[in-house]
């Protein structure tokens, strides 16, 4: 007989497993055979039943759940969105795609999301990173009350959500740790916007690892010239026009792949090599990173599986899961050729 004080936090205890894997097994997400065995035998045992089960099936077609996304062009994004939209679809909820601007107008528009007839949202990107702090806090905020909300970026204190975020300072670190082991000693940063609060946990990370392995960072050559190709275009240029040869980086960590493919066409368009003369790491490992002459060597950080991810504990937390918690992702640096690690360590 189904119990209707049972929660997804029992049904966890007595199977053993998290509730990330009960929110998944429920929704008809990924999880192991042992897994859902345990699962679905708790529930049963239990008489649990997940909140409006016994509504109607058609009752449920007015609802969908919301993906607050910000720049599509950007291929990263695109592939968060397509994990979210697989794990949606595979859970039997309709995804709908929103794209505010969170400028200007921003309690029309902020308005216009709270109406939408759905039952929970994703907020990734400009809508969570972008601007004063105390104003996406309160933006957040309003939203979460009305509808659960998972976020995906850096964490906002005071938020009552599940939030899943890369770590960015890693992601740094591994990158710097790489060129360093290959000789590599006068590096550059480039590429972002202190207007993000992704960019600048990513350029404080790297200030901070040059200064801890006791390398030069000049501050003064600060390129915050944005995320896109052209901004690589910009500080190749800034960084090595008219600077003596000593002076010049012998390698760059870019804040993306964009902003890398930018920077490999201005250097080769100067005269320069990459990897002989200069050696080049993005972020994101998009599509195109491996067809690149060089290929791109980057860093990735698994948009796909954090769009997943964000989707099955939405999901969760319509079930009766939930909570309020971060849950911090690694990344992973793939080598290939624009690192240079092909030749070997050498004396910079």
């Amino acid at each position: 007989m189904e119990n209707r004080n049972v929660t997804i936090h029992d049904v966890a205890a007595l199977a053993g497993v998290s509730l990330a894997t009960v929110s998944r097994v429920l929704s008809g997400g990924s999880a192991s055979a042992a897994a859902r065995e345990k699962v679905e035998a708790a529930a049963r045992q239990l008489g649990y039943r997940r909140p409006g089960a016994e509504k109607r099936p058609e009752a449920r077609r007015d609802h969908a759940l919301a993906l607050v996304i910000s720049d599509l062009t950007n291929p990263y994004y695109s592939v968060l969105c397509d994990g979210a939209e697989q794990a949606s679809r595979r859970a039997g909820w309709p995804l709908i795609l929103c794209q505010p601007a969170f400028a200007g107008a921003e309690d029309a528009e902020l308005e216009s999301l709270l109406n939408l007839p759905v039952s929970g949202a994703v907020v990734v990107g400009a809508a969570m990173e972008q601007g004063d702090l105390d104003g996406i806090r309160k933006r957040l905020c309003r939203i979460a009350q009305r509808i659960p909300i998972v976020t995906i970026g850096p964490r906002v204190e005071g938020v009552s959500c599940v939030n899943i975020t890369s770590d960015l300072s890693l992601s740094v670190r591994k990158s710097l740790a790489h060129l360093v082991t290959l000789g590599h000693r006068r590096i550059a940063f480039i590429g972002g916007s202190g207007g993000m609060r992704s960019s600048s946990t990513r350029r404080r990370a790297f200030y901070e690892e040059m200064e801890r392995l006791g390398l030069p960072s000049d501050r003064e050559m600060r390129t915050d010239a944005g995320f896109t190709p052209q901004a690589g275009e910009f500080c190749v240029n800034r960084l090595f026009s008219g600077a003596a040869p000593e002076k010049r980086p012998t390698a760059i960590i870019a804040i993306n792949d964009l902003v890398a493919l930018g920077a490999l066409r201005q250097l080769q368009r100067i005269g320069l090599r990459v990897p002989e003369d200069v050696a080049l790491i993005g972020c994101d490992n998009q599509f195109f990173t491996p067809y690149l002459n060089p290929s791109l060597t980057t860093v990735d950080l698994h948009p796909f599986d954090h769009g997943v991810t964000a989707i099955e504990e939405l999901i969760g937390s319509l079930n009766g899961g939930g909570g309020s918690y971060s849950q911090i992702r690694e990344c992973s640096l793939i080598v290939r050729e624009s690192c240079g690690a092909m030749l070997g360590v050498r004396n910079f």
